[in-house]
């Protein structure tokens, strides 16, 4: 019977060297860039699902309120708020990525399957 040297120290060192050998082919290819999926077109438009109806309507509409303000201050509309407070260079009011913030709604009805 042949004595087996595996230790803890090589088995970590072989799964190192194996996680980084199948990780290593991704940064060759062209899709592996989260910046490849840049929207095209003059606009990006985001979608917001929120219950509008059934017993949680009330904290959807204020859901929706917010994510109404957030679309206005990512175009740069509005008055600022409490955005003019702070001295964020990220948040300029040119959209994302230079291009207009537009949005549409659905509604959940309250609904886990909506």
């Amino acid at each position: 019977m042949s004595k087996t040297n595996l230790t803890r120290r090589g088995l970590l060192r072989t799964g190192a060297a194996t996680g980084a050998g199948l990780a290593l082919p991704t940064i060759f290819t062209s899709s592996a860039h989260a910046f490849t999926n840049e929207p095209t077109g003059d606009t990006v438009t985001l979608g917001f699902n929120v219950p509008q109806t059934g017993p949680y309507a009330e904290e959807g509409l204020d859901e929706l309120d917010a994510y109404y303000l957030a679309v206005e201050h990512l175009n740069g509309e509005g008055d600022g708020g409490a955005l003019s407070t702070f001295s964020s260079k990220v948040l300029d009011g040119t959209g994302i990525l230079g291009k207009k913030v537009t949005y549409v709604t659905g509604d959940t009805q309250t609904k886990s399957d909506a």
